[in-house]
């Protein structure tokens, strides 16, 4: 598989520990594509259909049909994870640029840089 920056993919997060975002799930690739290509990880950032109520500033709304998500969800930048890419199971979609200025702006103040 291909894996590219940006793209949203269905990857197994379990087994996790405490308060890390669980179960088999839809994923944004942050990584870089010279990673994603030669590395035998991605980095990732999880997305949720829950708790839509409340988008906190380490988080990006992403509307239903947006890198063909099947509901609303949102990005959690709080939850960053480096996985094997065995854990990649298929691939979802793209984000278009606006999303990822978005996703890169929650990344930047979850992690103060």
């Amino acid at each position: 598989m291909n894996i590219k920056r940006c793209g949203i993919y269905i990857a197994c997060l379990d087994p996790v520990i405490g308060k890390e975002i669980s179960k088999t799930r839809p994923v944004v690739i942050i990584s870089n594509d010279i990673n994603n290509k030669y590395a035998g990880t991605v980095t990732v950032l999880p997305i949720t259909s829950k708790n839509l109520n409340k988008i906190y500033p380490f988080e990006v709304f992403l509307p239903r049909g947006e890198g063909n998500l099947p509901k609303d969800s949102k990005v959690r930048a709080d939850q960053i994870r480096t996985l094997d890419k065995s854990r990649i199971i298929s691939e979802l979609g793209i984000i278009e640029s606006q999303y990822i200025k978005k996703i890169e702006k929650a990344m930047t103040i979850h992690l103060d840089i």
